[in-house]
């Protein structure tokens, strides 16, 4: 009999244990759901919506917006070819020779005879400047030197044109003449420049006055 009775006694505490599990052992957390205010929803106008901070677009890479420019600067003659190079040689630029034909550097040039002395140019160079021309210099190339150049064009109408405006400030002893640099017709190309080196290509320009500097697309 005892046998029976703790093997029931056994069982019923089991079947306790069963029932209360949930209150024996630890249950899960429970998750609470953030509840929604459907009085605090605001749909935005669409004013607000462009006031909102927007994300910074992306800049393009650097060689996007760098655009590669060349430079070519000429005519020149065979000498005159060799005395730009030696001058650029002392200005620490370097430069590829181009030969040219002959029929691209068909030129007209407006000008005043050479005088004696500089001294006497730069005089007459004044006078002129007083009448308003401003657009002139003092020749230094040593075939054409103190010689007051006015301009050379590849259209001769353009330089007559220049001439009859001279003419009617007061300007005298004007000469148009084609230009000729010599039997050779070269130019010098550079890869790249920077203000400061174009700027001191063009003070040369007295020493070469049918020479242009010019931007060109890079080849």
């Amino acid at each position: 009999m005892k046998r029976v009775f703790w093997l029931l006694v056994v069982i019923n505490l089991g079947l306790l244990a069963y029932f209360n599990m949930a209150m024996l052992l630890p249950g899960k957390p429970e998750i609470k759901l953030t509840e929604i205010d459907p009085e605090k929803i605001k749909i935005l106008t669409q004013a607000e919506i462009e006031a909102l901070p927007k994300k910074a677009p992306e800049l393009p890479a650097a060689t996007d917006q760098i655009a590669a420019s060349c430079y070519e600067w000429g005519a020149f003659s065979d000498i005159g070819l060799i005395a730009a190079q030696k001058m650029l040689t002392k200005l620490n630029l370097e430069a590829t020779a181009k030969e040219l034909n002959t029929a691209q550097t068909k030129l007209f040039w407006v000008y005043r005879a050479p005088v004696k002395t500089a001294v006497e140019a730069q005089k007459k160079a004044a006078e002129l400047k007083a009448l308003g021309v401003q657009d002139l210099f003092v020749v230094q190339e040593e075939k054409w030197k103190n010689a007051i150049s006015f301009g050379i064009f590849e259209d001769e109408q353009l330089a007559t044109k220049l001439m009859q405006e001279l003419q009617a400030k007061g300007v005298k002893n004007l000469q148009k003449s084609p230009r000729s640099n010599g039997k050779g017709q070269h130019s010098l190309l550079f890869n790249t420049l920077s203000d400061a080196q174009i700027a001191e290509i063009n003070q040369l320009k007295p020493n070469f006055p049918a020479a242009e500097l010019k931007e060109v697309s890079c080849n």
